[in-house]
């Protein structure tokens, strides 16, 4: 039968039977074609292909929206960072400042007991000088001689 079959086909038999033959393949090869576009074309299979392409759109929006979120996370980490280290600096920055301010009011401190003892010197010496007016013309000068050095001593500690 075989042998019958390759003499049909290089054109050694009837013709009838060699269109009989194309017929046969024509359809043998027909029909599956025919099988496979009416799946093809079903609606099951048209519902899916609408889902994926549906499903491929919403995984690129997706994708774009993940892609913007990283980029936003990742400025914002680095606006974090700087501002830590602002935070860093400024408190290093109050640190120096409250010990300068300690400092000072030290100095303030000191200063104001300087001021105090001039004054109590300066009114130790008014009294001496109204209690030795009537001895001595002079005393005035002294007094305000005495203030004169009591200003300069001040002024040369601050």
């Amino acid at each position: 039968m075989v042998a019958q079959l390759s003499v049909c086909l290089r054109g050694g038999c009837q013709p009838w039977l060699q269109f009989l033959l194309f017929l046969v393949v024509v359809v043998g090869l027909l029909v599956p074609l025919i099988f496979f576009a009416v799946r093809a074309n079903s609606k099951g299979c048209r519902d899916g292909l609408q889902a994926q392409w549906e499903c491929q759109n919403l995984t690129q929006h997706l994708q774009h929206q993940l892609t913007q979120t990283q980029e936003i996370l990742n400025k914002s980490e680095v606006r974090a960072a700087a501002c830590k280290q602002t935070v860093v600096s400024l408190r290093d920055s109050l640190k120096m400042e409250q010990t300068r301010v300690t400092e000072l009011q030290e100095e303030r401190r000191i200063l104001e007991q300087k001021l105090r003892n001039a004054l109590q010197e300066v009114e130790k010496l008014r009294r001496e000088s109204e209690a030795s007016a009537a001895n001595d013309s002079f005393s005035s000068w002294n007094i305000l001689f005495a203030l004169i050095l009591i200003v300069i001593a001040v002024c040369r500690v601050t």
